[in-house]
């Protein structure tokens, strides 16, 4: 083989290695790792945001004893309240729908039960609470006329903490006992025992009234038309199911109220429900008409003891002894930003190591019945616990934003303070008959059944 011949055939030889070399190799390919990093979730921060209207005497000191039985209970709770001032919450509404509506909600708020709630409820504000209260075995502790008025098409969407009273008649028990008065039961014998205050102090008011935000007019109207309707047409007249330009009772209820004007405090449209009570607690009233909530305004506001320096009789007790009464109550906000702490709280609300000493010192009644009524100090509430206890039917929704559709509530409020202002009984029929119809009150309190 010569030279030219060797070196062609190494070169083809180099040539073919190479070739084959590369058909071996396999084709380079990238690969993709994509790492997901799934962060560990915050536990959620304990803490609740809350809002109530327990600012008056013996008011801001039973907040106080829910937060300290919330504290035992959970001491790694830290509590943000945000109290606002104003009798019977109207402030608080007005602040707390702000805060809804801009979507900053709170944990959860104090509300009534009734219509009020039904309206938080049908709003899509409030979550249901069927778990917690079979949890709770709550239908079991509590009355069923509380445990309808703080249930909407059948569920639970609150946890009661009490059962307030509203028509209770409170009195100078020292100077009922000097003068030998008989504490009053019926409207008869309130205008007689007026005019024997009147004679013998001259310069007491017989009946203080804080009228400031009007639903204490609306109470003292109550109390006389319960007297003149009975429970059923008390009921029917809120329902809307009585014709009020037809219902003799409501003309008489009204022709009663303007009797009685002449006896209240003159200053009564520039007063809150407590500096009402604070009249009667300085001696410058003998009665006032309020809620259990007035016990503790009595004690913490004025000092004065139950059952030593003031009495109470429910009122009026004829033709049937009847309580009508509303709940305080918390419940869930949809978008809580503390759901499992705020279903923490719901349990303690509803356990008697809260309801004892909140209600001992705010003034309502246990929403429990399986509380012993001797844990209220005073004879007062002992004798009311016991009879709620063994007489659950004769509670009433009163309507304090329970009955009437929470629209037609205020407007009532107005009408009934007009009244008050300018007695017209011929008018105050036609606004509550056309009030009745503006607000449809037929078909939005067809919900309430009683008992």
């Amino acid at each position: 083989m010569n030279k030219l011949k060797l070196f062609v055939l190494l070169v083809s030889l180099v040539a073919f290695g190479a070739l084959l070399a590369a058909c071996a190799m396999p084709t380079p390919q990238v690969v993709e790792r994509v790492v997901v990093v799934t962060p560990t979730p915050e536990p959620e921060a304990r803490k609740l945001e809350i809002f109530h209207w327990w600012t008056a005497p013996g008011e801001r000191e039973a907040a106080d004893a829910m937060f300290a039985a919330l504290k035992a209970a959970y001491p790694d709770i830290e509590v943000i309240e945000n109290p606002v001032a104003g009798g019977g919450g109207v402030s608080h509404r007005v602040v707390l729908q702000g805060r809804i509506a801009a979507g900053i909600p709170p944990d959860t708020f104090q509300t009534l039960g009734g219509a009020e709630l039904k309206q938080y409820v049908d709003g899509g504000v409030l979550q249901p609470l069927d778990d917690l209260w079979k949890e709770l075995n709550y239908y079991d502790v509590i009355p069923g006329p509380l445990a309808k008025a703080v249930s909407v098409g059948g569920r639970p969407y609150v946890v009661p903490l009490n059962m307030h009273i509203q028509n209770i008649l409170y009195y100078n028990k020292k100077l009922f006992d000097e003068l030998k008065l008989t504490p009053p039961t019926t409207f008869d014998e309130l205008i007689a025992a007026c005019e024997a205050i009147k004679k013998a102090q001259p310069d007491m008011v017989c009946l203080g009234l804080g009228s400031k935000e009007k639903w204490g007019d609306a109470f003292v109207f109550d109390s006389i038309y319960l007297e003149e309707a009975g429970p059923e047409n008390y009921v029917k007249l809120y329902k809307g199911e009585l014709d009020v330009t037809q219902d003799a009772a409501y003309r008489r209820s009204l022709e009663k109220l303007q009797q009685l004007i002449p006896y209240v405090n003159t200053d009564h449209f520039s007063l809150t429900w407590d500096q009402a009570v604070g009249l009667v607690g300085s001696e410058k009233a003998a009665m006032t008409i309020m809620g259990t909530w007035a016990i503790g305004a009595f004690v913490k506001g004025s000092g004065w003891e139950p059952g030593v320096d003031f009495g109470a009789v429910t009122f009026p007790q004829k033709p049937d002894r009847i309580l009508l009464f509303h709940p305080d109550t918390y419940g869930l906000t949809v978008g809580a930003p503390h759901p499992k702490t705020t279903m923490d709280w719901l349990r303690v609300v509803a356990s008697p190591e809260l309801q004892i000493p909140t209600d001992v010192i705010q003034g309502g009644l246990f929403a429990r019945t399986d509380i012993d009524p001797t844990e209220f100090p005073d004879p007062i509430r002992q004798e009311m616990q016991t009879f709620v206890r063994n007489n659950p039917d004769k509670l009433i929704l009163d309507q304090h934003g329970s009955i009437l559709p929470g629209t037609a509530t205020p407007i009532y409020w107005d009408i009934i303070a007009s009244f008050m202002a300018q007695p017209d009984v011929d008018g105050t029929i036609q606004a509550v008959a056309n009030m009745m119809t503006t607000y449809d009150v037929k078909n939005a309190s067809a919900w309430y059944q009683w008992p």
